[in-house]
Order: structure tokens, then C-alpha cells, then sequence
């Protein structure tokens, strides 16, 4: 026997590249030593084929494993060798079986199994068509492979006998391919199984989307894998804190790299979904669809239902955020009073999931006392996941995952506060957000939640100074993540803002500009989706004609975008019939939804445009409106909407009483403007203390030539000039430039990590 010619030794598969010319080829002979061996499920050999089929089968390994041939074997030489040797065998082992079923005996599985397989080739060949299933197999052949060597998951041989003898040359090719196997990548899992389907003549394997983040990177446990796991996830909780997603996805994956022998099994479907929720946090939809879908996938076949579970899920909102619209163009707004039909937003199976559900059925449209159904059945879905464990199923073995999604009462509690104060129950609100907050640790992004919505509902009742010392407490600041740090950061400008356009500052409000993000850095993308910020804001259209409409994607901004509109126009001195529409589909809408306090502040300012009507005697009216929702204003926390609706009153009756020469109308829109002074100084809203001081000046001027005394008159004209000089500004001027150095400072210590 001449000398075997010398073959690339280079067997490293680190790197991209995968350079080792033959491992295609090696691939289908473990392929083939898995089949020659057939296994039970305790893993102790199987004697299917006879004894000459497997001598001529290991005859062909071997000259490939000893490299004797002219040539390497190729897939199609293989297969034209090795199917009519497997043809003969299966027709002799189908023929026994035959007799077998004949006399009513029972065949062996794996003897049935021997009949699908009549080319070993081919059938090997079809795994790698798809580029993902080519992943998978890699990763179950390596498990076969170490069966078939009799190894236990703690790399010591058991007490079954060896199918392969562990120290023949099969047995060496065996152990070296085994230790390729382990080794792989993510990336290089990924190629492999496009090189072996180039092998195969296959020129496309799979679909051309980055499948580099699907497969399971399983390097080499053995050297400090717990210290390097730990460094990764340390590194990957870091680099996501501050923002730096590349280095954080790299960390994670590499997390996912290092696993013990034993320990491993279980992570594949765990190592994918966490690689999808990665990118849909931080925007990337199409790698985290990608992403999920081979979760999915991984997570049906290994039978690990609660992983699957946390995959729907994801999978659910994904979905939400890139395809669901809450109407089309085409389609006329209009309001069911029941839930959210399931072909637009399926029943959630899990208590999170339906607890989740709420934000989006909002978006599309579901009105809030509607939605406290899915508060009440996400409850309800929590009971059955509370089954304690039996013994028996405590004594079985078992390499996944326990996982679960148990209803977090915190989470619960916080919902319920954000749909009572859509409701416009402050009271309610907070005693659920208090509930909350008792469950919630102070570094929790859940607690954050909670904090802003205080702070919001603090300045509606001109809590501004309260708002501002909540939110920059050192307790809600430290160690908090760049997604909080923006979403923390965006309230803190809402409540400055608030106040400068309330005080009537526009050097404020330009200063303010220059310190914020421009606002189409930021952006929501569907039903349910949260606030994430973009690094390429969409680009600006030429033309209002080359962006066509897209519908109205979540209707509750729809209505925060007319009110805000109607406003708008009614600072610009537009006609009344103009901003009239604006008003009434937002009150119209907000009325159906049961935004009882979107409602509420709607109805004053159609009052507002009501009463902007000359000549149209609409004072009557806007008495009636105002009346029918008037106790509940003052019951809320809602300070502009007091003050703008005390100044509505006032105003109306003061045009009745000036019509009618009614004393008694008079003297109730005096005390009616006079609560709109106090509400608005409260607020600090300039322009309508200065409407309420001038109106009050000219009726307390009326009284004066009436009675002779103009003591009245004169304090309520020095106090006018007061608020017009705009002393005040000064302080405030400060707060802000204190304020915007401290989201400063705030916003490095984030980029930094915290260190």
C-alpha cells in the first residue's frame, strides 16, 4: 500500500474563514457513523444492520479517515458508492420487518427508522437546504457523536459498551471532529453549514438574512468559562447602560459563547432570545425578527415550553410594532365600546402578555374602561402558573431552564395607576402607584416608571418645584441605563418647558432648545411600542406630496396632536370655524374612549372658541357645557383646566350680565375670575393672569364710578403691571440653566457607566 499523499493539516475552525479544506467532507462521515450506529434512547447500540453492511461501510470511512484514496471522496462519489450497498441492506431488513408485521410482532423503531432511509446522501444533503436547519444539525451531530463515543455529560465513559472503539483510528477522527464541533461560533457555526451545502451542490443555503445571529457560538468551556461568563455579562450590562450597543451585543453573544459540558444544552433557544430582545430594545427590527423566529424554531424542537412562551411573546410585539396601524387612509374613525378584535391583537396566553396587551389595544383605539378587562384577566391567567411542584416532577433530571411568567404585582399595580389617571382619578392613581412603589427596588426600571408619572401629575397641580426635587433625587439618578437616562430626561425638559411657556419666556424656551435632542431623534413605532431614540432621524421630504400618509398609527396621539393643533391656531388669532374641527373630533374621540380627562380640558377649549364667536351669543351655551362636567374639573388635579374653565364662566356670564344688567350674574363672574387669578398665579400662567387682572381692573373701574372708592382698582392695576414686567422670569431663568447643567453631568456619568 503506497504512503496516504500529505492533506492540510490545519484543522483550526477559529475565524471566519473555516480553513480547514475537508470538514464538509468530515461532516458527512460523523453523518454516516451516526447512521451505521443506530442508538435506543439509553443510548446502548442497536444491531440493525449486519455485519458485512457495516465492514463495507466502515471500509469507506476508513479510507477517507486515513486518507488513502487518489483523491478525497466527494458527495456525489459518496453517494454513488454508498446507495446501492444501503438499496441491498434496507431491502433484506424491510423483508424481516415485513414478516414481523405479518405475524403481528412489534418492530423496533429504530428498524423502522432503517426503511426511510435508502439513501444516506441524499437525506444528509436535504439538511442543509436552509442555512438555519444546517445550524441545528451541526449542533445535534455533535451530541450523536459523543453518544456514539460513550461519553457522560462529565467527559467520563459509562458503563454501556463502546459502538465506537474510543482509540481507533474512527475513534480519534471522531474525538478531533467532535472537539471542531465544540469549538464553533456563532458566525462560524453559520458558514459551516454554508460550506457543507456548497459541498452538497446546494448554491443557496436558506434565506440571505444574517443568519450569523442565529446560531449557537459553543466554544470550549473547560479553561475559567465561569470567570469569563461573568467578565461578559458584566461587560454587556456596561456597554447597554451607556449606550454602547455594539460592544453590548458583542458581549452578549460572547456570553453565550462559554458553556460547560453538561451545561449547555439548555441554551441555545435562551442564547437567540435574548440576542432578539437586544434588538428590539434598542430598535433593530428586522435582526430581532430575524432573531426570534430561530428561537422559535430552536425552542419547538428542544421542548422547552416556557422559553416558547417568552418567544410568542416577543414575537407578538414585534409584530405589533411593524405591521399593526390603528386605521388605514382608507377608513373612517370610529369607536367600538368592546375589546380589540384578536385579528388585530391576539389574546396574550400568559399573564405579562396579557397585562401588556393594554398599551396596545389603547393605541388602536379600545376604550380605558374596556381595557380594565385585561387588567382583571391577567390576573385571572396568573392562578394556574401557581401549581406547585410535585415530587416526582422535582426528582427528574432536567437540562432546560425553569422559567415562568408569573404576573409581577408591581407592574400590575402601575398599570392600573396609568389607566385611573387617563380616567381622571388622581386619588386612585396614586394609591396604585404607592402599591407599586412598595415592590419595587429603587434601581428598578419599573420604579422609574412610576417616579415620572408622579412627577407629571405634580405639575398638573403646579407642583413644579416638587416635580423637579422628585425626579432629581440621587435615589431615581444613580446607576441608571441610557434608555432610562432619555426617558428620565424628557420629563425633566416637559416640566421645564411647562413652566417657561407658562411664565410666557421665550429666551427660556430657545435656551431650553438648544439643550435638548431635536424631537424626530426619537420616535415610536407602532401600537404598544415605547419611545426609543434614533441616531438618523427620518430625512426631511421635499415635498409634502413624496410622503404619503400612512393612516393614523395610534389614536390616542391623534387626539394629543388636534387638542395641541386647536391651541396652536387659537394663538395665531385663526378664525373660529377653522379651529372648531380640531375640537370637537378630539373632544368627540376622547369621549367615546373614555379619556375622561382629555375630555374634560377638550370641552373647555371648545368653550374657548365658542366664546371667540362675535356676534354668535354663544355665552348660554357655554355655561351648559361647562356645567355638565364642572364638579368633575374641580375634583381633579388638573390646574389649567380650572383656571381656563373659571375664566370660560366668568367671561360667559359677564357677557349675560352686561346683556341683561344682572347684578347678581356680575357678581358671580367677578368670583369666577377671581378663582381663574389664583389658579393661574398658581400655575404661573402669564397671559391668563394677565387677562384675569385687566378683566377684574376694568370691572373693579366699573364699581368704582358707581361707589367713588378705587382702592381696588388701582392694586389690581399695580399688580397687572407687575406680571407684565415679567420679574419673575429671573429666577426661573436660573432654575433652568441649574436644571440643564445637572442633565449634563447626569447624561456623562451615564456614557461613563458610572464610574
Amino acid at each position: 500500500m503506497s504512503s496516504p499523499r500529505k492533506r492540510s493539516k490545519n484543522h483550526s475552525s477559529q475565524g471566519r474563514s473555516l480553513t480547514e479544506p475537508q470538514l464538509p467532507l468530515h461532516i458527512a462521515l460523523a453523518w454516516i457513523i451516526d447512521r451505521v450506529f443506530p442508538l435506543n434512547d439509553d443510548c446502548q447500540p442497536v444491531p440493525v444492520y449486519s455485519q458485512g453492511f457495516i465492514a463495507n461501510i466502515l471500509r469507506i470511512i476508513a479510507r477517507e479517515v486515513l486518507e488513502v484514496g487518489s483523491k478525497p471522496g466527494t458527495y456525489v462519489s459518496l453517494r454513488d458508492e454508498l446507495d446501492p450497498i444501503i438499496r441491498k441492506e434496507t431491502k433484506e431488513i424491510s423483508k424481516r420487518n415485513d414478516k414481523k408485521r405479518n405475524r403481528g410482532q412489534k418492530v423496533q423503531e429504530e428498524f423502522e427508522d432503517v426503511e426511510k432511509y435508502t439513501s444516506w446522501m441524499s437525506s444528509f444533503g436535504d439538511k442543509f437546504l436552509d442555512v438555519a436547519e444546517g445550524c441545528a444539525f451541526l449542533d445535534r451531530l455533535e451530541k450523536e457523536l459523543r453518544d456514539r463515543l460513550n461519553y457522560s455529560d462529565d467527559d467520563e465513559p459509562t458503563e454501556f459498551p463502546e459502538p465506537i472503539e474510543r482509540h481507533s483510528p474512527i475513534g480519534v477522527f471522531a474525538r478531533n471532529l467532535l472537539n471542531t464541533l465544540r469549538k464553533l461560533s456563532f458566525d462560524e457555526t453559520t458558514h459551516l453549514s454554508r460550506e457543507v451545502a456548497k459541498w452538497c451542490g446546494h448554491e443557496t443555503a436558506g434565506p440571505s438574512i444574517h443568519a450569523g445571529i442565529w446560531s449557537l457560538d459553543r466554544r470550549s468551556g473547560m479553561e475559567d468559562s465561569l470567570d469569563k461568563r461573568m467578565k461578559a455579562m458584566q461587560d454587556y450590562q456596561a456597554a447597554n447602560s451607556s449606550g454602547d450597543y455594539s460592544n453590548a451585543l458583542a458581549s452578549l453573544r460572547r456570553f453565550y459563547d462559554y458553556q460547560f459540558p453538561s451545561s449547555g444544552r439548555g441554551q441555545h433557544q435562551h442564547a437567540l432570545l435574548n440576542i432578539a430582545s437586544f434588538h428590539h430594545s434598542t430598535g433593530g427590527m428586522e435582526s430581532a425578527q430575524a432573531a426570534i423566529d430561530e428561537a422559535i424554531r430552536v425552542a419547538r424542537t428542544a421542548g422547552d415550553k416556557p422559553c416558547l412562551e417568552f418567544c410568542l411573546s416577543l414575537a407578538q410585539r414585534i409584530n405589533m410594532e411593524t405591521s399593526s396601524v390603528a386605521y388605514t387612509p382608507s377608513e373612517t374613525i370610529r369607536i367600538n365600546q368592546k375589546p380589540v378584535s384578536t385579528s388585530r391583537l391576539p389574546e396574550g396566553h400568559s399573564p405579562m402578555d396579557q397585562l401588556w396587551s393594554i398599551k396596545p389595544a389603547l393605541d388602536l383605539g379600545e376604550p380605558v374602561h374596556i381595557a380594565f378587562r385585561r387588567i382583571h384577566s391577567s390576573q385571572g391567567k396568573d392562578i394556574p402558573t401557581e401549581r406547585p411542584i410535585s415530587d416526582e416532577e422535582r426528582s427528574k433530571p432536567t437540562k432546560q431552564w425553569r422559567t415562568g411568567q408569573k404576573l409581577d404585582m408591581a407592574s400590575w399595580h402601575a398599570t392600573q395607576a396609568s389607566l385611573w389617571s387617563m380616567l381622571g382619578s388622581g386619588t386612585l392613581a396614586d394609591f396604585h402607584e404607592d402599591s407599586a412603589l412598595g415592590d419595587l427596588s429603587p434601581w428598578n426600571d419599573g420604579r422609574l416608571t412610576v417616579v415620572l408619572s408622579k412627577a407629571q401629575r405634580a405639575v398638573e397641580r403646579a407642583e413644579y418645584d416638587s416635580a423637579l426635587s422628585m425626579l432629581l433625587d440621587m435615589s431615581v439618578i444613580q446607576g441608571m441605563s441610557i434608555s432610562s437616562y432619555h426617558r428620565w430626561a424628557r420629563v425633566v425638559w416637559k416640566i421645564l418647558e411647562r413652566r417657561c411657556k407658562m411664565h410666557g419666556d421665550q429666551e427660556s424656551l430657545s435656551y431650553l432648545s438648544s439643550l435638548q435632542p431635536p424631537s424626530t431623534g426619537s420616535q415610536r413605532q407602532g401600537p404598544g411600542g415605547p419611545q426609543r431614540e434614533i441616531g438618523h432621524p427620518d430625512p426631511i421630504p421635499l415635498s409634502e406630496d413624496l410622503s404619503p400618509t400612512k393612516g393614523i398609527k395610534m389614536i390616542q396621539e391623534h387626539i394629543r396632536g388636534s387638542l395641541f393643533k386647536a391651541q396652536k391656531l387659537q394663538s395665531s388669532a385663526t378664525p373660529s370655524h377653522l379651529i372648531l374641527p380640531h375640537v370637537l373630533s378630539a373632544t368627540q374621540l376622547s369621549s367615546e374612549l373614555g379619556l375622561w380627562q382629555t375630555y374634560r380640558f377638550g370641552t373647555v377649549i371648545l368653550c374657548e372658541v365658542l366664546l371667540s364667536m362675535e356676534g354668535m351669543s354663544m355665552a348660554e351655551k357655554v355655561i351648559k357645557e361647562i356645567d355638565n362636567i364642572w364638579d368633575q374639573v374641580l375634583g381633579g388635579d388638573d390646574f389649567e383646566c380650572i383656571a381656563r374653565g373659571e375664566m370660560c364662566l366668568g367671561k360667559a356670564k359677564l357677557e349675560l350680565a352686561l346683556d341683561n344688567e344682572s347684578a347678581d350674574l356680575l357678581d358671580q363672574a367677578v368670583v369666577h375670575i377671581q378663582q381663574s387669578l389664583e389658579f393661574s398665579t398658581k400655575l404661573e400662567y402669564r397671559s391668563l393672569m394677565l387677562e384675569s387682572t385687566s378683566l377684574l381692573t376694568l370691572l373693579a373701574e366699573l364699581r368704582s364710578a358707581q361707589d367713588g372708592q378705587s382702592g381696588e382698582r388701582d392694586s389690581l392695576a399695580d399688580r397687572y403691571m407687575t406680571i407684565k414686567s415679567g420679574d419673575g422670569n429671573v429666577a426661573l431663568k436660573e432654575q433652568v440653566k441649574l436644571t440643564g447643567e445637572i442633565v449634563k453631568m447626569v447624561g456623562v456619568r451615564v456614557a461613563e457607566g458610572w464610574k
